[in-house]
């Protein structure tokens, strides 16, 4: 196989005796390295190379001009922009955007300067007011009718439905003109310009036949102009010029197969160059005749058909495995890739035998975890509130991958310390006892050193030992990055009065600054696999070809990027459009393939919900139209779900050895609690899972106001009423009168519980914002109507507040000692012989049941809540003494029933008020002793419930297929 630099190097060899001499024009610098090999392989003896340069290094030579960074581009544009918008519209300075949330707009814009000014477009004309018709009428004369109507529509629906977004784009649009001229003038003053700038003032120049510089430059040299496509006009200028006035020669690289075909659009471009009055006589008389080469040996195209990317990478990465096996070199496969995102999974996938690979990608600096940990800062500045941070950035920086190495896990630690006291909003006071490199970390920044809290952070994790020689690459780049940017944005960009709002918009900024970045990989150009996207295929060919993504959407690319300019106006103006993007790209497909001799291509079959993202329109061309040898396979992923089967967990040694000892006294566990008892009942395999098996469920902070959440608070607040009264009067009498002015005492309580509830300073006031607020009036309400109960109740004595060490004792068959039942009780309060056995709760729990057997059914609807008072009612019966004649009334306070002016406190057993529980506990023990009987019993297994509605909010119910 000859390739086109090949055939290109022979010319150049065998035509032009004194290379030194010669000057040779690329699109790009990856041509200039592959034809530099063949010529050099072609060479019998040394000598002088000749001259190698890309487009714009040669444009570059006939202009004083230099083309600064982008961002500085867009800085300076932002500045000018501003002084018009001051002049023309009389915007003040609270009117005028920043410039972070100027920076998507600036960008467009100057990327419409560039087209504007390398495609020659008379700028004055172009940027005339279109919302005005009669303008529209006199100045785009010839125009069609439709695309004058076109014109009205769109400016006139613009006016008629004004948003943000459409009065921003017209108060631009209005002054375009004026923001272009201004801008132009001042990048040449200070001896810049962007490069659409620097084409077109070069093609004017040699417009203008303005010679004697053009002629000191290219004198007694012989210029060739070298695989040139979709020339914009101020190139076409450019190369006509030397065509015409210094007989340069223009090599193009093209295929007959779609030059000759009006109806193929990859030869677009060079039909049009044909009939050019200059370039059309450099046109050979016959092209390259490569695709019809194919269809007359019928060479096989293989086209491969996968479900999702990972499918065709998986697929890929196979056949490219066998090829090499069977004689293919690496040096001579290409991968294109129309998807950058597939650029990691390929990587993943190719096979050692593939040897070294040459990626001209770069791989994007927004894909590094790098990346995660900057944009996780970001949230965690933004998250500050009150010298408090939300929990989240918190959390998810404690377990970031860098800060564990760092810290030796220490972090994580720290974490699920975090987890067990439920902090929402984490102090920075919390956080300094944290290693070093979290004190950098946890901190507030002033809004304006953002970036050099970054490059402290990312220096000190970049430089730590502990850090692989990958992820200190990353913060090479990240840490030079933001230096560039530092320079080129001044201090004081961010308001600090609008501190987060500003810094959502720099976030905005930055984030997609860096997704413009890539890291270069290094590596000999020329030796290896070859990977490349679509743009970096230009003038090369590879024997085996091998293109993944094939889909619309990837090729061609679906995202036009955004343009003040409208498609009718474009095409007015000889703007390059979507068909113009599309025809660039056929061509680049079809000349990837044109010398090939063998090609594998690659879609995924799989379309998104709108039916977006199918095969593409050239690989149906190749297909239906071409007359090539298509093989095309489909692959499926054959799936054959297991029919479900129930789980049962059958009772061996171990596991009743392990049930022994949940109900034995054990460090802090006295026995089985209430809760356990009632996912027993419930399901067998949640006890089983969670008690036995001690599958742990991930603890996480609760930032939504569930009952745990407030129930706690609630708990706190009320324990501690009572506390601080039984120490105040030294006694547990509890009168009407204690509760004569206690809505100070009780803010004061609530403020106590809230600074330990968040670790909060006792020398600082309490700051009640967001969650906090919520929850401390909910509480604060809830409180108020419990003491408001308590005090149409009183006189009462208070026996115990959240009462532990009660235990009930039972002897069961199966069990080879005693089983202990125990539990914390909220309040037990007494009047005269009636005991109150009071249960707090935050929920809508019902307090009515029908029998003490539906408390133990698993199958119907069952009241757990009256189960739990009851069985506390049965710890607190067995602890008196025989023939006790206390009235013991359990039951719940709770917010379906607290404010209900009707509310009696106690259950209700078939609407009938229970009045005295102790006659219920015979029954209620025979159920209980029955179901431990069962627990224990090795010939009944763990099974799942039959009830479905016990599985709605299950931990587990992903570990028995029930979701």
């Amino acid at each position: 196989m000859k390739t086109f630099l090949q055939d290109l190097a022979e010319h150049v060899q065998a035509h032009h005796k004194v290379l030194d001499k010669v000057t040779l024009v690329f699109p790009n610098r990856r041509a200039i390295l592959y034809f530099r090999k063949h010529l050099t392989t072609l060479l019998q003896q040394p000598g002088f190379a000749p001259e190698m340069l890309t487009i714009e290094e040669f444009i570059a030579r006939f202009s004083p001009y230099q083309v600064p960074d982008k961002l500085k581009l867009i800085k300076e544009l932002h500045l000018v922009y501003s002084a018009v918008m001051r002049e023309h519209n009389g915007a003040g300075e609270d009117k005028l955007q920043s410039f972070s949330d100027f920076y998507f707009w600036g960008e467009m814009l100057l990327r419409d300067f560039e087209e504007v000014d390398k495609y020659m477009v008379e700028a004055s004309q172009l940027f005339v007011d279109l919302s005005n018709q009669k303008e529209i009428e006199t100045i785009f004369e010839f125009l069609s009718e439709e695309q004058v109507n076109f014109l009205k529509e769109f400016w006139g629906n613009f006016d008629e439905h004004p948003s943000a977004n459409k009065e921003q784009f017209l108060r631009i649009w209005r002054s375009l003109e004026s923001v272009y001229t201004n801008f132009s003038e001042q990048l040449l003053n200070q001896g810049f310009a962007y490069q659409g700038l620097v084409h077109r003032k070069v093609a004017e120049a040699f417009m203008r036949n303005e010679e004697s510089e053009v002629s000191d430059k290219v004198k007694e040299r012989e210029l060739i102009f070298a695989g040139f496509n979709a020339l914009t006009l101020a190139e076409e200028k450019v190369l006509t010029h030397f065509v015409e006035h210094f007989n340069a020669k223009v090599f193009w690289d093209a295929d007959t197969y779609y030059v000759n075909n009006n109806a193929q659009e990859a030869g677009t471009f060079f039909r049009e160059y044909k009939k050019h009055g200059v370039l059309g006589k450099t046109f050979p008389d016959q092209f390259h005749a490569g695709i019809q080469e194919k269809i007359t040996n019928k060479t096989t195209i293989q086209v491969i058909g996968a479900a999702q990317p990972i499918g065709q990478v998986k697929v890929m990465a196979q056949l490219l495995n066998e090829n090499l096996q069977n004689g293919w070199k690496a040096e001579e496969t290409l991968i294109v890739l129309p998807d950058e995102k597939m650029l990691l999974p390929v990587l993943n996938s190719i096979p050692e035998e593939a040897g070294k690979l040459n990626i001209t990608m770069g791989f994007p600096l927004s894909s590094s975890p790098m990346y995660n940990f900057v944009e996780l800062l970001f949230d965690l500045q933004l998250s500050l509130e009150v010298e408090a941070f939300h929990f989240r950035p918190v959390m998810a920086l404690l377990q970031h991958p860098y800060l564990l190495a760092i810290t030796n896990d220490q972090t994580n630690t720290f974490r699920k310390t975090l987890i067990k006291d439920n902090l929402v909003a984490i102090p920075v006071e919390r956080l300094i006892d944290l290693p070093p490199i979290c004190k950098q970390i946890f901190v507030e920044v002033d809004a304006n050193n953002i970036l050099t809290y970054f490059q402290q952070i990312i220096e000190a994790v970049g430089s730590n030992a502990a850090i692989n020689d990958l992820d200190k690459e990353y913060a090479f780049h990240y840490y030079s990055f933001i230096n560039r940017l530092q320079l080129i944005i001044e201090d004081n960009i961010i308001d600090q009065v609008n501190r987060k709002k500003e810094l959502k918009s720099f976030q905005r900024l930055f984030a997609q600054l860096v997704r413009a970045e890539r890291i270069p990989f290094a590596g000999e150009p020329l030796e290896g696999l070859q990977i490349m996207g679509v743009l970096e295929t230009r003038n090369l060919d590879y024997k085996h070809v091998m293109i993944l993504s094939l889909n619309e959407g990837s090729l061609p690319s679906g995202s036009s990027k955004g343009s003040y300019i409208p498609h009718n106006v474009r095409r007015a103006y000889g703007l390059p459009t979507a068909a113009h993007q599309d025809a660039m790209y056929a061509y680049l497909f079809y000349r990837a393939i044109q010398r090939a001799e063998s090609v594998n291509l690659f879609y995924n079959t799989e379309t998104d919900v709108l039916g977006q993202g199918e095969m593409s329109r050239y690989l149906q061309q190749l297909i239906f139209e071409s007359g090539l040898t298509i093989q095309e396979q489909v692959l499926h992923n054959t799936i054959q779900p297991k029919p479900w089967q129930e789980i049962l967990i059958h009772k061996n040694e171990e596991i009743i050895q392990q049930l022994i000892k949940l109900t034995m006294p054990q460090g802090k566990r006295m026995g089985l609690s209430p809760s356990a008892l009632n996912a027993y009942i419930e399901c067998q395999l949640r006890f089983y899972f969670r008690y036995v098996a001690g599958i742990k469920v991930a603890d996480e902070i609760e930032e939504d106001l569930d009952n745990r959440v407030l129930g706690d608070f609630l708990h706190k607040v009320v324990e501690r009423f009572y506390v601080r009264l039984q120490q105040k009067k030294k006694s547990t009498i509890v009168e009407a009168k204690d509760f004569e002015k206690y809505e100070v005492e009780l803010l004061t309580i609530i403020d106590d519980v809230f600074r330990e509830a968040y670790s909060l300073s006792n020398k600082r006031e309490v700051v009640y914002k967001g969650q906090r607020l919520v929850v401390r009036e909910i509480v604060k309400r809830f409180a108020e109507r419990i003491l408001e109960l308590d005090k149409t109740y009183a006189p009462f004595h208070i026996e115990a507040l959240e009462r532990e060490g009660l235990v009930y004792t039972a002897q069961i068959d199966h069990a080879p000692h005693s089983i202990n039942i125990t539990g914390i009780i909220d309040r037990i309060d007494r009047k005269e012989d009636v005991v109150r056995i009071v249960d707090y709760k935050t929920g809508r729990d019902e307090l009515t049941f029908n029998t003490i057997e539906s408390l133990f059914d698993r199958e119907g609807k069952r009241n757990k809540a009256a189960f739990q008072t009851l069985l506390y009612a049965l710890l607190y019966t067995e602890s008196l003494p025989e023939g006790n004649s206390v009235k013991v009334v359990p039951g719940l306070i709770n917010r379906k029933n607290l404010f209900d002016r009707s509310f009696q406190f106690g259950l209700h057993m078939q609407k009938e008020l229970v009045q005295n529980a102790q006659p219920l506990m015979p029954d209620f023990k025979n159920h209980l002793k029955g179901m431990l009987n069962e627990l224990f019993d090795p010939a009944i297994s763990f099974e799942q419930t039959k009830n479905l509605n016990n599985c709605n909010y299950c931990d587990y119910k992903s570990l028995c297929y029930r979701k």
